[in-house]
């Protein structure tokens, strides 16, 4: 536990510096901008046409996850990575995810341990008001574990990310086996 708490610590440390630029920041639903970015009208922070990744984000009182994604695999675990958007008044927590895809799904945090990477389990991790957590590879993640299928690039599948607040309902996407991040791949830029 004592790691977790340090791996924690060290992230909610990080997160006081750029996100804190954000502070304040409100725009009403549906979100089609990074904060503190500029974006022709009609379109997202990625370049679609509006909704056109619709299934790929989820909303919830104020709250907007979008582009989850796990690698390919055909072990029994995988790490899923989102972008989690907190554009309503009051601070949350997030607390894991549900999925028919896995028997069991946990917050994680990375950790380098005798030159091995590990994820630990973590406790809920905050997000203040008007503040954005990215979930990627040597960071956060939430681990889907007891994997009930392989899962081959471009496929998708159905996960709800949980809160202190409730639950989002969204899609992941499975990117290829060595990815680093979210490739888009079926979206138009």
């Amino acid at each position: 536990m004592k790691h977790a708490a340090a791996i924690l610590f060290s992230f909610l440390f990080s997160l006081a510096g750029p996100v804190s630029a954000a502070e304040g920041h409100k725009t009403p639903e549906p979100v089609h901008a990074h904060q503190g970015e500029a974006h022709d009208e009609g379109h997202d922070d990625e370049g679609h046409e509006g909704g056109e990744h619709s299934d790929h984000e989820g909303h919830a009182e104020g709250v907007r996850a979008l582009h989850a994604w796990i690698r390919a695999t055909s072990d029994k675990t995988a790490l899923l990575f989102v972008e989690i958007e907190n554009t309503s008044d009051r601070d949350i927590l997030i607390t894991g995810a549900e999925t028919d895809v896995a028997e069991s799904v946990e917050l994680v945090g990375f950790q380098l341990k005798d030159g091995e990477t590990h994820f630990i389990p973590l406790p809920p991790v905050p997000l203040k008001a008007g503040q954005e957590m990215v979930l990627t590879p040597n960071g956060l993640a939430l681990r889907l574990n007891g994997l009930k299928r392989s899962f081959g690039k471009g496929e998708e599948f159905e996960i709800e990310i949980e809160f202190d607040f409730g639950h989002l309902e969204m899609h992941a996407q499975v990117e290829d086996a060595n990815a680093t991040r979210h490739s888009h791949a079926g979206h138009q830029h």
